[in-house]
């Protein structure tokens, strides 16, 4: 690490990997591969910008992951509301998000929540996800061009929360504005906002909740199986509602978020991994059924997040690294996911794999994604939205084709080509390892031209919304 680094590491924090960079290159161009150039030599490790542990093993991963006595999620959505607010958003609502939340209280939250998410019903609309995506498709396919991310994955990704929570296209915008206040919100809890933007993402925040509490509110005794509908009709044993009003908003508040963002991550960087692995996508094309392993494939090599983390409840030792109480453990998902004592050939891109779900992209334990079905037909609506951009990727069968602004058709996808306003989004067929898609594509750290650095998934120092070094790593925690 830097002099710096080492300036700031607190007395007795050892050991440190000092080849690791959550702010460097290396990183953006493929944390995994980052992480494994430590791994060995610091499984376990202190990161001063983050004041926080670093766990890349996956045996020590699951062993944070599985016991959430000791290793607590109630850190992971502090935030300071302002004065103003704490009359109709009271600083304890915010404690209540589900990424931050420890049984009892996370059980019974997300037992109704998981009501909304109902296999059958996501499966009822495949159909009607593949269509909006070629829709989508065909609506920009005459122009050459598009940025996959802004322009096809995360569309698609909104309007699909929005059927599934039952939003008109009334709501569209202040669904799309409050996904990047929620994440704004959270990282303030690591490093405050800036005023004036404080106040106006709060206002903003808070506005978009009383507006969906609004709706809970008329969805009370409704019957529809939309998840605003199904969690404001739940009823508790003794016949009273099961979640307040607040609750259900502030939850609406991260299915908005989570809903889209990390979803339209993974459906990138699939057709990045696809572009560069050619034989991958027609092996797919010739058997459609491996489209879901594609999708598995690609969130095991680069999860939408690369951290989830938790606070240490007592004194524990992972890998033979003593970690106090009170600590922050920050678990490396990417790396568990390519640890080579689990995974044979961490790092290629093979669909053909035994157990193709065999991996922590969506967590384990008691946080595991609510949006992740089991494997089955449940996720063929995303492999499906993959498959059709894939399809459409440069120079595929005839069709204009979809690479990042300035990409030549044809050309491999390249690091960095379809990320978000301000990435790098030229194409560079001689890098190796793909980008994440820009956005909050890997809950790692953000490589863009910075006059405003925004909640973008590379968090290293870096966080969910990140306008800042920690800021960014919000994101990571709260899963």
């Amino acid at each position: 690490m830097t002099s710096m680094q080492e300036e700031t590491r607190p007395v007795g924090r050892c050991p440190v990997a000092h080849g690791f960079d959550a702010m460097g290159d290396d990183y953006y161009r493929d944390p995994a591969a980052h992480l494994a150039a430590v791994r060995d030599a610091s499984p376990v490790f202190w990161y001063p910008h983050l004041n926080a542990w670093i766990v890349t093993r996956r045996e020590d991963c699951l062993t944070v992951l599985s016991d959430w006595q000791t290793y607590s999620s109630a850190a992971n959505s502090a935030a300071d509301v302002p004065e103003k607010h704490r009359a109709v958003y009271p600083p304890d609502l915010v404690s209540k998000m589900i990424v931050g939340q420890d049984p009892p209280g996370h059980t019974e939250t997300r037992s109704v929540a998981q009501r909304g998410f109902i296999k059958e019903r996501m499966d009822r609309l495949q159909p009607e996800i593949e269509a909006r995506a070629h829709r989508i498709i065909d609506r920009f396919e005459n122009n050459g061009s598009a940025n996959l991310l802004e322009e096809y994955s995360l569309e698609l990704t909104t309007q699909t929360i929005m059927a599934l929570l039952g939003l008109g296209y009334e709501h569209e915008a202040m669904l799309r504005q409050l996904r990047d206040d929620l994440f704004a919100v959270l990282s303030s809890a690591h490093e405050p906002l800036p005023e004036p933007a404080r106040t106006e993402v709060w206002d903003r925040f808070v506005e978009a909740n009383l507006k969906l509490r609004a709706i809970v509110e008329e969805r009370r005794d409704s019957t529809a199986d939309d998840i605003i509908s199904v969690m404001a009709s739940a009823r508790a044993r003794d016949g009273s509602y099961a979640l307040p009003t607040p609750q259900i908003a502030l939850h609406v508040s991260e299915f908005a978020a989570a809903g889209t963002d990390t979803t339209a991550q993974a459906m990138t960087n699939a057709v990045i991994f696809l572009s560069q692995n050619p034989q991958a996508l027609q092996d797919a094309l010739a058997e459609p059924e491996l489209w879901p392993r594609v999708f598995e494939e690609t969130v095991r090599r680069r999860p939408s997040s690369t951290f989830t983390s938790r606070r240490v409840t007592r004194d524990v030792e992972l890998s033979g690294v003593r970690i106090s109480a009170g600590d922050m453990v920050w678990v490396a998902l990417a790396s568990a996911n390519t640890d080579p004592d689990h995974v044979d050939r961490p790092f290629e891109f093979d669909i053909h794999r035994p157990d193709p779900t065999d991996h922590l992209a969506f967590t384990a334990g008691r946080h595991t994604c609510l949006g992740n079905p089991r494997p089955g037909p449940g996720r063929h609506g995303t492999a499906g939205a993959v498959r059709a951009a894939a399809v459409a990727a440069p120079g595929r069968h005839g069709r204009a084709g979809l690479p990042a602004h300035g990409a030549a058709a044809g050309a491999p996808l390249a690091p960095g080509a379809l990320g978000r306003r301000g990435c790098r989004a030229v194409p560079d067929a001689d890098r190796a390892h793909p980008q994440p898609g820009g956005h909050r594509a890997h809950r790692g750290v953000r490589r863009c031209r910075r006059p405003e650095p925004e909640p973008s998934g590379r968090r290293g120092p870096a966080a969910v919304e990140g306008r800042g070094a920690r800021r960014r790593a919000c994101a990571e925690r709260g899963r």
